[in-house]
């Protein structure tokens, strides 16, 4: 019997009781915390745990290399999400635990909220609505407002959203491009877009610009001053990645100057806390780290975390590991 062990954080609070895991490793000894801390962690039996399931996601909650140093017997460790950047990936590998993550549970789901956001900008839907109520029934309230066919989407991170955003954007008439020196040659073809060699080609080519890359080291900040002072007056720009890519200072900026007419952002720098000068701003769309899910998708995550935790178990190396 294997001691395995699910973290999530008190903040979001995922769910109540691991029954969906429990169906899926019968006879071993599952338990379920919420933390909100890093100390919280370091409370945990860490020595006596095999597999650790993830969910936690604040910032503050780092898998570090002293909590490495004490998972003894550990096997894996399996972050329940796409993003793997609070785990020293390089210490867990010196200490021969494997990091897995779950990188297409909610592919479907985020591209979908990528195009809800881009509509509901094109279009000022909330802005509409806001008026309506407030001001009565005037259409003249949009103007002005321009077709999406025939503008530009780029698309920052190729991977499996990122492409899946692609498709769901060419029926509505819109050219793509996209910015991934990770990808290999030829994807341009599968999908149809476009292919830029650098950012800035990407940033100067587009009316709206979609974010789908991880953020590590080198897509901190990915885009800053230098970044917004390049695009277009009015560009529209969509985050549902990871807040930490953008520089929020730096788009707020661009907001008040206008050359991002609006921003539609399901991710924030510092969330959970939320700047008052995006809450408050009528050019800015927050979903609140929504766009994974599904009744489906959260389901999906369970499942598959555990699979791979039951693989693990088994003495075989299931798919996605990180390092």
């Amino acid at each position: 019997m294997a001691n395995i062990y699910i973290v999530d954080s008190i903040y979001e609070h995922h769910f109540q009781s691991p029954e969906v895991e429990s169906l899926i490793l019968p006879g071993h000894d599952i338990a379920l915390k919420h933390i909100s801390t890093s100390a919280d962690l370091e409370q945990l039996p860490l020595e006596s745990i095999d597999v650790l399931l993830l969910w936690a996601c604040v910032p503050s909650i780092t898998i570090n290399q002293s909590i490495l140093n004490r998972l003894e017997q550990c096997r894996a460790i399996i972050k329940v999400a796409v993003g793997f950047e609070n785990i020293d990936l390089q210490q867990a590998r010196r200490r021969n635990i494997d990091v897995f993550n779950v990188p297409d549970y909610g592919t479907e789901e985020v591209a979908d909220h990528a195009l809800a956001l881009l509509l509901s900008m094109a279009r000022k839907i909330n802005y509409m609505d806001r008026a309506t109520k407030m001001n009565g029934w005037s259409w003249a309230e949009i103007k002005p407002t321009y077709r999406l066919r025939g503008r530009t989407l780029g698309i920052i991170g190729f991977g499996r959203i990122g492409g899946a955003v692609a498709r769901r954007v060419q029926p509505f008439g819109m050219k793509a491009c996209f910015y991934d020196p990770y990808v290999p040659s030829g994807i341009e073809k599968t999908f149809g877009v476009v292919r830029c060699e650098n950012l800035n080609d990407l940033i100067e080519e587009s009316d709206c610009i979609s974010i789908h890359c991880a953020l590590n080291d080198s897509s901190h900040h990915l885009l800053g001053r230098e970044q917004f002072a390049r695009m277009k007056h009015g560009t529209l720009v969509i985050n549902t990645a990871r807040g930490g890519i953008v520089d929020s200072s730096a788009l707020l900026q661009a907001l008040n100057s206008g050359i991002v007419a609006m921003a539609g952002l399901d991710v924030l720098e510092g969330e959970p806390a939320l700047d008052a000068r995006f809450r408050d701003s009528g050019r800015v769309i927050l979903t609140a780290h929504s766009a994974f899910y599904s009744e489906e998708s959260f389901r999906e995550m369970r499942e598959t975390s555990a699979t791979m935790a039951k693989a693990v178990l088994s003495g075989t190396k299931p798919r996605n590991i990180v390092n």
